[in-house]
This record gives C-alpha cells, structure tokens and sequence, in this order.
C-alpha cells in the first residue's frame, strides 16, 4: 500500500492536535483544570523553543528578523493545520490573524481551556529556539476565538532583550 506525502501529513497534523488534547484531558481528569492549564503552558513553552531551535538547523543557521521568524511561522503553522491564517509586517510589527484552527476547534469543543496564553508563549519560545534564549520579543495575544472574537489576533513586536 502506498501512502503519499499529502496522506502522512494529513495524519500527523490529525494526530498531534488529537494527542495535544487527549494529554490535556487526561490531566485535567487526574489532576484538575488548573493543574493541567499550567503543565500544558509549559510543554508548548518548551516544544515552541525546541520546534524553533529544530528549524533553525535545518533551515536558517543565521536567522535574520523579520523574515526567518515569519517563514518558521509559516512552516510552524503548517505543521499545526491553521490554514485560515494571514500574517502581515506593518512597521515593526507582526500581525498575525487566524479565523480557522484545528487546536482551537478542539479547545472550543472540550469547552475547559482559553488558548491565548498558550499562544503567547508559543511565539515567544519560537522566537527565542529561533534566535536565541535572550531574543525579546512582545507579544499580545488582542483577539480570540475562544472569546467570541471573529477571529484570533497576535501582535509581535521585537524587544532590545528578553525580560
């Protein structure tokens, strides 16, 4: 049986969203809301710096900003299945608007979490894998769909140092 490109990354994309949101259940159950809210801030801290770093290596060994952050964004948004997405640089700041996203439908679903803050530290960890640890970055998470916006909106601004 062949299986394509296109059939792989279809089921990968399913996969990583199913898994994201079958862990955070899971703790959620054994451990409370709040208690799996903060393990699952923390494992997309850490999974956005090291997805960062891995582009980095295989793509921009000297990255340069705007343009590799915007490109690892795009790839990175790809790989999550956000297809109803515009990123726009206007001055020095990154807009980037999401009206359709597979890990926010399931967050919707579930009815027990509030990305936003998840999304905040995934960018900024991204940024920082990308850059590295002492990349600064400000980002504000405006917009969201798990609030009744329309759509969801970050602004990314870029910093004389982390914080």
């Amino acid at each position: 049986m062949e299986v394509s490109s296109d059939q792989l990354l279809a089921l990968a994309r399913f996969a990583f969203v199913r898994m994201d949101g079958a862990w955070f259940m899971s703790a959620a159950k054994k451990f409370g809301v709040e208690a799996a809210w903060q393990l699952d801030v923390d494992a997309w801290r850490q999974f956005a710096y090291v997805m960062g770093k891995r582009i980095r290596a295989l793509m921009f060994p000297e990255p340069a900003w705007p343009g590799d952050f915007l490109s690892a964004v795009d790839i990175f948004m790809k790989i999550l299945d956000i297809p109803g997405r515009k990123v726009t640089l206007e001055g020095d700041v990154i807009s980037i608007v999401v009206t359709e996203c597979e890990v926010q439908k399931a967050i919707a679903k579930a009815g027990i979490a509030d990305c936003g803050i998840v999304t905040v530290e995934t960018y900024t960890q991204m940024a920082r894998g990308l850059f590295g640890r002492d990349m600064g970055v400000l980002v504000r998470h405006v917009k969201n769909l798990n609030q009744g916006a329309d759509r969801c909106e970050v602004l990314i601004t870029r910093q004389e140092a982390a914080s």
